[in-house]
């Protein structure tokens, strides 16, 4: 690297380090620009305009962030879509909303994690306000005290928790695990203390890719004990984490995860997704969409596929998402690339654009080695797409044999053999889907659990920590 910079100062030119420098900003200037724009159409100015100033930072010559904040400083904020911290007055006015709405006994519901970039907890909390109850992103379990300053004594208050992994993700070994779970539990043991209820939803038994699985399951246990009531969306949920941590079932309530259907942008049809994304019009496509992780089994698809497409030669495989930095990602990402029949989208895919890779499919996998819920299946069937998904967690108990293949977990011959028998969506399959996709409307969903949670609230519970 040295002699090549020394000959290039030599030969008068520019020197190859600058120039991966100057890509490396102008690549990371452009995706600062998008996210800017994104973060703009979902209404958070803030974010928007410290993505725009970031872009000034790197590339102070840069012709696009001096719009991009004058847009961002001309728009006005959409509550709850920011990620900034909870503002004690957005706890007031709901209360006071849901007063003027007739609700004699308010409920301030904060949830936490927050995950702003899927439709899931919108859709879960649609009949929420119906019920009395307002629903509030919490982004820091730290803003507790200063909601809880701003509820009303006759008003009830709820903290639902979702996704519990980052607790102890940053976790360095055990003993700082073990550490986070106490700090974890004095906060919960206090808000009880503060008359709070605890609800809690199980999206999976542990963490996908957990290092420490024991301390996980310690930490599962400790909010199980303390929930007044725990959302399962798999009714084996129970069975499932039995190992690991216990349930009680008279606190549980299963109500599945609810339709996406009408969740996303749908305006494109089959011919102009496949044209966009250079498929052939005449190719047997299967998708696969969302983030690239190694509990995927993405290696496994590969594996079925090439066993496939060699009798199947119309066979076309189109992967879409964000891959993560792990050895086993960089390693399928470069063995995808070579494929010449794999579609490789190797980024995060918007919201628009999401239509384009499930309506150009004929099928959507799901070659997963490890799951309990998935929002994907969900998400193809709302896109009218059948699917091929593995017999894991509560996948079997939603799927239709006319809509749905479902293989042994890591078997590359019953996948290849599922991929192979692929067929154009028929009127038959489309219509199963959408029945399915009814029966799962996120009205009557979150109807069912908006209900539930009421209920565990007014009959008011009984809150223990003993786990025998």
């Amino acid at each position: 690297m040295l002699l090549r910079s020394v000959r290039d100062l030599v030969l008068g030119r520019r020197p190859r380090t600058l120039i991966l420098a100057e890509k490396a900003v102008r690549y990371e200037s452009l995706w600062r620009a998008q996210r800017s724009k994104d973060l703009l159409s979902r209404g958070d100015p803030f974010g928007a305009a410290a993505e725009a100033l970031e872009i000034e930072r790197i590339d102070p010559q840069n012709k696009i962030a001096p719009g991009l904040g004058m847009a961002a400083s001309w728009t006005e904020a959409i509550r709850g879509r920011a990620t900034n911290r909870l503002d004690h007055r957005d706890v007031a006015d709901a209360q006071d909303q849901l007063r003027a709405e007739g609700h004699v006994r308010p409920v301030i519901m904060l949830y936490h994690q927050v995950s702003p970039e899927s439709p899931f907890q919108p859709l879960l909390y649609r009949q929420a306000w119906a019920h009395g109850i307002a629903p509030i992103p919490l982004h820091d379990l730290a803003d507790l005290p200063a909601a809880e300053a701003a509820i009303a004594p006759e008003t009830a208050r709820v903290l639902h928790l979702h996704w519990v992994n980052r607790i102890l993700s940053p976790a360095a070994d055990a003993s700082d695990a073990r550490r986070r779970i106490d700090v974890m539990t004095s906060t919960l043991d206090n808000i009880l203390k503060d008359h709070w209820s605890i609800v809690w939803t199980v999206h999976n038994i542990l963490p996908h890719d957990s290092l420490l699985p024991e301390e996980e399951a310690v930490l599962r246990q400790a909010i199980a004990d303390r929930a007044a009531l725990i959302h399962i969306m798999a009714r084996s949920t129970i069975e499932l984490a039995a190992p690991w941590f216990r349930i009680r079932p008279e606190r549980s309530v299963h109500v599945p995860l609810p339709s996406f259907r009408g969740a996303y942008p749908d305006f494109i049809d089959r011919s102009a997704a496949r044209f966009a994304l250079g498929l052939e019009g005449d190719a047997r496509v299967i998708t696969v969409v969302g983030g690239l992780r190694p509990y995927k089994g993405l290696d496994i698809l590969l594996d079925a596929f090439d066993v496939a497409v060699r009798d199947h030669p119309d066979l076309r495989l189109l992967i879409a998402g964000a891959p993560n930095r792990s050895p086993e990602i960089t390693a399928f990402l470069e063995r995808a690339r070579a494929h010449p029949r794999v579609h490789l989208h190797a980024r995060m895919v918007s919201s628009d654009d999401l239509q384009l890779y499930l309506r150009a499919a004929d099928a959507a996998v799901l070659p997963y080695v490890r799951t309990l819920n998935s929002a994907f299946m969900k998400l193809a069937l709302a896109f009218d797409l059948p699917v091929i998904a593995p017999d894991l967690g509560g996948i079997p108990e939603y799927v239709d044999p006319s809509v749905a293949t479902v293989f042994p977990a890591g078997d590359v011959d019953a996948l290849s053999a599922a991929l192979g028998a692929v067929q154009t969506v028929s009127p038959a399959m489309v219509a199963t889907a959408r029945r399915i996709s009814e029966a799962h409307d996120a009205d009557l969903i979150s109807g069912k659990l908006m209900a539930a949670i009421r209920r565990a609230i007014d009959d008011g519970v009984p809150i223990t920590t003993d786990r025998t």
